[in-house]
């Protein structure tokens, strides 16, 4: 015992705190283990925690995670970049073996304390803007690559975590000191806690606190700004495809979704899948619903809402799955139905979790056939994918604007 213990400790000094932490990050960003935990590591980011929060007016138990960082952050200067973050170890370890050429980013402005305000800002007003380049998003981002069909759409799309490394191949730290929103809301946090020592009179250091207020009071101005007036500008198309369960209003959900794929590497029946249609651009590689490989949205799983770091999907209970509408039951050629051709079959009925299919005569013809009782019906697929004549399809009900029921649990 005594031997593994020095074993681990003489491991852990030679790849470091966030050599360790990145090996973590890694096996929770794949599909090797319980999938409730696929894609924990998002949650500590507080950059990604309080975009989510301000937006949605909400907190769930895991945002705690992200609240205990922030406060960490206050007192000890960029200590998630330090300890945890494996992002920031890669762009690290590419800059210091940079090409011998690589150029200098002395002279560039370090703008990731602007890009934080402004997302913060923007995200108060419902409309998070930049969301989307937090580091832990675009680590993660990178592993549900494989958890979908290899494609150049995917290959494309998901390949922020290798233009990083590269960056900071051709210059050296770049996004890490100057441009990472997170760590520059770890640098806005741990200068607020000097302002009170800055503000004693007499000291020089009043100018510093100037630029500090300046940089505040603009930059959440700019964020608040942009979140009043782009929602106008931004032209949502009406969604022609499935959205998981719990899913927030089709506009706010183009922007909270990160692109993780937490979601679709924890589905238990595989039916989420990256959507790469061109309909609509803000909707490029979020998780759409498909029902090809014959799964279904199963009763008892909520696993997607608990994943979600950005609050995309709402976090909600299975008892209160049955009130999440995901689409609804369409019964086409009725007349190639078992029931029609005189053929005994009830398996729509058995596997609808909801009671949501009855056999009743038509009033046309008189022969039994299935229908759908739209106020149970949630969309879930389970009679979609047990259907033999496979007459049975899921349609999309739900308008840009139409709010999910979800319970916070």
């Amino acid at each position: 015992m005594a031997r593994l213990r020095d074993s681990l400790i003489a491991v852990l000094k030679k790849i470091g705190w966030r050599g360790l932490s990145t090996l973590v990050a890694i096996v929770f960003s794949s599909t090797l283990l319980i999938p409730s935990l696929t894609g924990l590591y998002t949650w500590l980011s507080p950059f990604l925690m309080l975009n989510s929060v301000l937006a949605l007016k909400s907190l769930v138990w895991l945002n705690g995670v992200g609240c205990v960082i922030l406060i960490i952050s206050f007192f000890r200067k960029r200590w998630f970049c330090r300890y945890l973050c494996p992002t920031g170890l890669g762009c690290d370890l590419l800059s210091a073996t940079a090409w011998k050429r690589g150029i200098s980013v002395q002279k560039i402005p370090k703008i990731g304390r602007w890009l934080a305000l402004i997302s913060l800002g923007s995200a108060l007003m419902g409309f998070p803007l930049l969301i989307w380049l937090d580091p832990m998003s675009i680590f993660n981002g990178f592993f549900a690559v494989f958890s979908d069909n290899i494609s150049i759409p995917t290959l494309l799309s998901l390949s922020g975590l290798p233009l990083l490394l590269m960056l900071h191949w051709f210059f050296p730290n770049l996004w890490c000191t100057k441009l990472c929103p997170l760590g520059g809301l770890q640098d806005e946090l741990y200068e607020l806690k000097n302002i009170p020592s800055i503000l004693k009179p007499g000291r020089q250091n009043n100018s510093k606190t100037q630029a500090e207020g300046r940089r505040l009071f603009l930059a959440s101005g700019i964020g608040i700004l942009s979140g009043v007036i782009l929602p106008g500008w931004v032209k949502t198309a009406p969604a022609k495809w499935l959205r998981p369960p719990g899913s927030v209003p089709y506009g706010l959900f183009n922007l909270l979704c990160t692109r993780c794929g937490s979601c679709i590497k924890a589905c238990p029946s595989q039916i989420l899948i990256h959507h790469k249609g061109n309909e609509d651009i803000l909707a490029w590689m979020t998780p759409e619903i498909s029902f090809e490989n014959q799964g279904y949205c199963q009763a008892n799983c909520n696993l997607c809402s608990r994943v979600c770091p950005g609050g995309a999907i709402t976090l909600f209970t299975t008892e209160a799955k049955p009130q999440l509408s995901i689409g609804l039951a369409e019964i086409r050629n009725p007349e190639d139905c078992l029931l029609a051709r005189h053929t005994e079959c009830d398996r729509c009925i058995a596997a609808c979790p909801y009671h949501a299919i009855e056999i009743s005569p038509s009033p046309v013809t008189g022969l039994l056939r299935p229908v759908v009782n739209e106020t149970r019906c949630t969309g879930c697929g389970a009679c979609a994918a047990i259907c033999p004549p496979v007459i049975i399809h899921i349609k999309n009900t739900a308008s840009p604007g139409k709010k999910a029921v979800s319970t916070n649990s």
